[in-house]
This record gives C-alpha cells, sequence and structure tokens, in this order.
C-alpha cells in the first residue's frame, strides 16, 4: 500500500480527495472524526465546509486489523466489500437496505460511501434496548433479498474471499477452543478462563467444530453478508441498514442466520422468527443452530469480545447451549 491515510494530516486528506476529483477543487475540510468503531478498517466521517449537509464516509483497509493492529488482516478485503455493493446495486432490495457505494480507488484501498448521518448501531441491544419488531422484520427481510438472488459466482471471483475467510475461520472454528494458542479470558470474566480449559479439552466438541469449520470454508449456493450480528447494522430515520460486507461470500443462508440468531441470545432476545425471512427460508435448522453455537463459543471464548455484562453462570449457560447445539449437528 502506498499511502496510509493519517486522519490527524488534513492536508494531505485533502489532496487524496482533491486528485481523485472526488471533491470539488476549492473543496475544504471542516471536521474530520472517526465513524464508529472501525473494528475492521479505519472509519472517518469528512465533513465539506460550506455545505452542512455534504459528509462521507470514507474508508482504508491497512494491512492489520483496525481494533487489533497486533492482528494481519488482507488488505484486499476493501476490494471486496466494494464488489459487494456493486452487486448489491443489481438488487433493488438489498441496495435500498445499504448506504451507496460513491467511489473506490484500488491503488490506496479506500472507498468513499453515502454518509447516513449520525446513526447508531444496533449494539445497544446487550445492554437490553429494545429490537422494535419492524426493526427485525427489516433486517430479516434484508437477508432474504440477499440469500434470495442467485448471481453467477464465477462473475464475482472476489466474493469467494478466500483471504477473509480464513482468517474468519481462525477466530470462529479453531482459536477460542486451542489449548495452546486460546486467549485468556479471565480477564473478561473471572473464572472464564477455567470454563475455557474445559471446552478446549473436550476432542468431541472440538472435532466437531473442526467439521463445520471445514463446511464454512466450502463454497455454498448463497451469498452471506459474513458477519451478519448488531454492529453491522445502523438505526436511521429510514429504518435499519446493513454495513461492512467485507466477510460476505458464497456459503451455507445458515451461517448468516446462527451469527444473527447467537447474538439475539447474547441480548436476551429471542430466537427470530423466519416469517419475514419468506419462503426462501429452505435453511436446515440443525446446521443454523451449530452455526450459532461456533459464534456463541467465539464471542465467549475468543478475542472478538462483546459489550455484554454477563456473570459467570450467564455465560456457562451459553457456552453449553453452543455446545450442545454443535454436537447436535452432524457433518
Amino acid at each position: 500500500m502506498q499511502v496510509l491515510i493519517d486522519p490527524a494530516d488534513t492536508d494531505a486528506l485533502l489532496a487524496l480527495l482533491r486528485d481523485r476529483h472526488w471533491v470539488a477543487p476549492g473543496a475544504r475540510l471542516s471536521e474530520v472524526a472517526r465513524a464508529g468503531d472501525g473494528n475492521m478498517n479505519l472509519v472517518l466521517r469528512l465533513r465539506l465546509a460550506g455545505d452542512a449537509r455534504r459528509s462521507l464516509i470514507l474508508k482504508q483497509a491497512r494491512p492489520w486489523v483496525e481494533k487489533y493492529p497486533d492482528i494481519a488482516a488482507p488488505p484486499l478485503r476493501l476490494a471486496v466489500e466494494t464488489d459487494f455493493y456493486r452487486l448489491a446495486e443489481t438488487l433493488p432490495d438489498v441496495a435500498a437496505g445499504m448506504p451507496a457505494l460513491l467511489a473506490y480507488d484500488p491503488d490506496i484501498n479506500v472507498a468513499l460511501f453515502e454518509d447516513l448521518g449520525e446513526a447508531r448501531d444496533f449494539t445497544a441491544l446487550y445492554a437490553g434496548a429494545r429490537l422494535h419488531d419492524a426493526d427485525r422484520d427489516a433486517l430479516l427481510s434484508w437477508l432474504a433479498a440477499l440469500h434470495g438472488a442467485e448471481p453467477d459466482p464465477a462473475t464475482w471471483p472476489r466474493l469467494a474471499n478466500r483471504e477473509m475467510r480464513a482468517l474468519n475461520h481462525a477466530h470462529i472454528f479453531a482459536l477460542p477452543l486451542d489449548p495452546e494458542q486460546g486467549p485468556d479470558v479471565d480477564a473478561v470474566c473471572p473464572g472464564l478462563g477455567s470454563l475455557a480449559h474445559s471446552y478446549r479439552s473436550d476432542d468431541a466438541l472440538r472435532a466437531r467444530l473442526s467439521a463445520l469449520g471445514d463446511r464454512y470454508l466450502t463454497d455454498g449456493p448463497r451469498l452471506l453478508h459474513g458477519d451478519f450480528y448488531p454492529g453491522s447494522w445502523l438505526a436511521t430515520d429510514a429504518g435499519p441498514r446493513v454495513i461492512d460486507p467485507e466477510f460476505g461470500f458464497f456459503g451455507d443462508a445458515e451461517f448468516d442466520l446462527g451469527v444473527l440468531k447467537a447474538h439475539l441470545l447474547f441480548a436476551g432476545l429471542d430466537a427470530p422468527d423466519l416469517d419475514a425471512y419468506g419462503d426462501r427460508a429452505r435453511v436446515e435448522a440443525a446446521l443454523t443452530n451449530a452455526y450459532c453455537g461456533a459464534e456463541l463459543l467465539r464471542r465467549l471464548l475468543g478475542v472478538a469480545q462483546l459489550p455484554l455484562s454477563a456473570d459467570l453462570e450467564q455465560r456457562r449457560a451459553w457456552l453449553e447451549q453452543g455446545r450442545a447445539q454443535i454436537l447436535r449437528w452432524s457433518p
């Protein structure tokens, strides 16, 4: 990568925008601020001086995970994401639920997106916020439209997304139960380390999770978001919008649904009623539940922790539910 954006260097940032004709020659920046947590990427909100209504979202994929700089990540993930957006543009029901892609420069891995305003994500669900029925149904309808599309994978080869899938595979299906490299989770919740040891010593569970991981790495029939959880949903005045499809790929619809189910459990909500998912919901319950179990274990015993206030006993219950769901699935 030739350019790494420094948010504090507004002159260089403005020059980058002008050089690519992404803003008018006389444009000035009135504000540069981080937009959201930016787990994977550098994400900035750019406000243009003299036009209070004009702002842009800039995203750069750097060679590391933004939230965890010690973890390397494929810089080409933004190329995958922009392909996802371009494919979404051909699917009206999918495009309507996402911000618009405005520009992309592959040489520096930078993209510009429509700014949806001071929207917040849905992570407040973990702290007891309500998920309104209309928002839940809108999210499920969006997922149904995505899974119901039938694009030709050969036309979108980057959406195989093998490098990002390999990264996600390690953090979902391998590291959480790795006896040697699994993270120390006692700092997250005292006593969780002892629980982690019991799960990491369970050979049957590890074998079944490994088989599920092999399935995750196998190409499937449906285009997936790949990280369909509350941090990828934005609450806007026009309803929920879905962002950050850099983990998207062609695989099992059950993966997106399993991840969704796990996060609703973390939020103390019921499993999703698939009525809003529509007649296209030809999903295998056991496989959905197995992916749900993998996400439960990953978020409790892995690196990517959630803002959960749950005590040890609640975490134990989630872990046991996850283990049971994984073991009930047959490869």
